[in-house]
């Protein structure tokens, strides 16, 4: 990560804030030329101040470079122990030094109350913080532990996350906070206890919506303290990392009894159909090897030879079908959208559904996918263990750049559950796609709060969102988000034309999905 991507520029612009604005304000009132006791008063004042904060600054930088030198520093960074100043912070120092800059340029007093105010409080906040916060983590919590209600997750369940914290340590005047989520296309859960909960166990909960289907790992919460102002805040800390896993949550799909066509491709046998007496009257000569049990000793007498009975039913011959999830598409990795996820999840919901249908109807189903450690097969029946095992695999498939689609298939006919229409790969059997499209799949939400006039602001009052940093990393983040999904509709368009034997899956009513052909 290079230096301007990180976030040292940023941290170096904060614990600057805290010594260039005061020595700017110091030099300005001992180089005025009308001195006043006022411009004394603020020269004599902020010089012994600013020189005890840059030694106590000192101080603390040699003792994070001998703690880091010891190996007991983990992932913190020099900076990290002097970044002390929070944003409000350092625009209370630039503010304070600027009133104190105005007062000795226009010999205005209340000004000057003003900035040696301002200087004044953010300074004892300050040596209070350094005081109480030095140290191997003195405020961290005795034990952090999170999980998640209910255990076991279906996708569109709610879900509710839990963080217990046992003993945890929150000197007067400060608030222990932590933030965290479990991936990007999730909810940023915010947390703060007070002091009253020092030393004691305080048990959090909050609601992060609907279960996204996938194999999480939750990221660890970041755990910090900061005092009541706002203006300084610790080291911040990760902990408490958590594991969730969400089931695709089952859909029915209407249509799939004619994916097999009338029978089922080149080489599948079609399910045979008789009447109740078909074959009942169905004779033949005895034959070496025949079923003594089946000799019609009434017609035999009759025709002066052993018959026997044809089977009285013609055993029903069961399709098979290979079907096949294609999630091959590498470029999909890096895109800052919420497309590439969704139409996933629309593709293993086809591919799973299609499955319990056919299933259900008598057809032997082999399910293909690739997945973290190579292709996975899995016979889907109409049994609890091998839907559980299919679920599974519809829970780890996810984009990937490994396993291309003719390394799923083999000579035997298929059905492809895929994003886009493909030529069929050489050496392999008949091929009937199923296409979940991008457009039909996926929306892309540009809304973002817009003023009416320029006076107003987009949040509400108080809000750190009206920030105008934040604002404009909220506008990069739609602009790159806007150009990732329009790169992504690209990347799904089809290699070939329609073709026959190609089905469109489609959003239903009651969250079904429905198969309808391609013309």
């Amino acid at each position: 990560m290079s230096f301007l991507a990180s976030r040292a520029p940023l941290q170096l612009f904060r614990i600057g804030s805290l010594l260039v604005p005061p020595a700017i304000a110091w030099h300005v009132a001992w180089e005025g030329t009308d001195p006043t006791l006022l411009t004394r008063a603020v020269t004599f004042a902020l010089g012994p101040l600013w020189l005890a904060f840059t030694l106590a600054l000192a101080f603390r930088g040699v003792r994070a470079v001998l703690r880091h030198r010891r190996g007991g520093a983990g992932e913190l960074t020099l900076l990290d122990r002097l970044d002390v100043l929070t944003a409000s912070g350092s625009a209370l120092s630039w503010l304070a030094a600027g009133s104190l800059v105005a007062a000795v340029e226009a010999g205005w007093a209340s000004l000057f109350v003003l900035g040696l105010l301002g200087l004044g409080v953010l300074y004892l906040v300050v040596a209070w913080t350094l005081w109480v916060t030095d140290g191997d983590d003195p405020w961290r919590v005795a034990s952090l532990s999170r999980r998640f209600v209910p255990e076991h997750l279906v996708e569109g369940d709610e879900v509710t996350e839990e963080v217990r914290l046992a003993g945890p340590r929150i000197p007067i005047g400060f608030r222990l906070l932590a933030r965290g989520r479990i991936g990007p296309r999730w909810a940023t859960s915010r947390y703060v206890v007070d002091g009253t909960a020092a030393d004691g166990e305080v048990v959090l909960t909050t609601e992060i919506g609907p279960a996204l289907r996938g194999e999480h790992q939750a990221e660890p919460l970041l755990v910090w303290l900061q005092d009541v102002f706002g203006l300084c805040h610790s080291v911040r800390r990760r902990a408490g990392a958590s594991e969730l896993t969400v089931l695709p949550r089952p859909r029915a799909v209407r249509g799939a009894d004619h994916l097999l066509g009338p029978g089922g491709g080149r080489e599948e046998p079609r399910a045979a159909r008789h009447a109740p007496t078909e074959g009942s009257l169905g004779l033949r000569e005895y034959r070496p090897g025949d079923d003594a049990r089946r000799i019609h000793w009434v017609r035999s007498q009759s025709a002066g030879h052993t018959v026997v009975r044809l089977p009285d039913e013609i055993p029903r011959d069961r399709p098979a079908v290979r079907l096949v999830l294609d999630t091959y598409l590498p470029e999909a990795e890096g895109l800052a959208c919420p497309a590439p996820a969704e139409l996933l999840d629309a593709l293993v919901a086809t591919w799973l559904g299609v499955g319990r249908a056919l299933a259900e109807a008598g057809t032997r189903v082999t399910l293909v996918s690739a997945g973290p450690e190579g292709v996975e097969v899995a016979s889907l029946q109409r049994t609890v263990a091998a839907r559980r095992v299919a679920d599974r695999l519809g829970t780890r498939a996810g984009w990937q750049g490994r396993q291309p689609l003719d390394r799923l298939l083999t000579k035997e006919p298929a059905l492809v559950v895929s994003y886009r229409l493909q030529p069929d790969p050489p050496g392999t059997g008949e091929i009937r796609w199923i296409l979940a499209r991008e457009w039909t799949w996926t929306r892309f939400d540009h809304h973002r709060p817009t003023p009416s006039n320029a006076l107003q602001l987009p949040h509400a009052l108080g809000s750190p969102d009206n920030r105008w940093s934040r604002r404009r990393s909220e506008r990069v983040r739609l602009a790159r988000a806007a150009r990732d999904h329009a790169t992504f509709a690209q990347l799904c368009g089809d290699t070939r034309r329609t073709r026959a034997a190609t089905f469109v899956a489609m959003p239903a009513d009651r969250g079904d999905i429905r198969l309808e052909v391609l013309s």
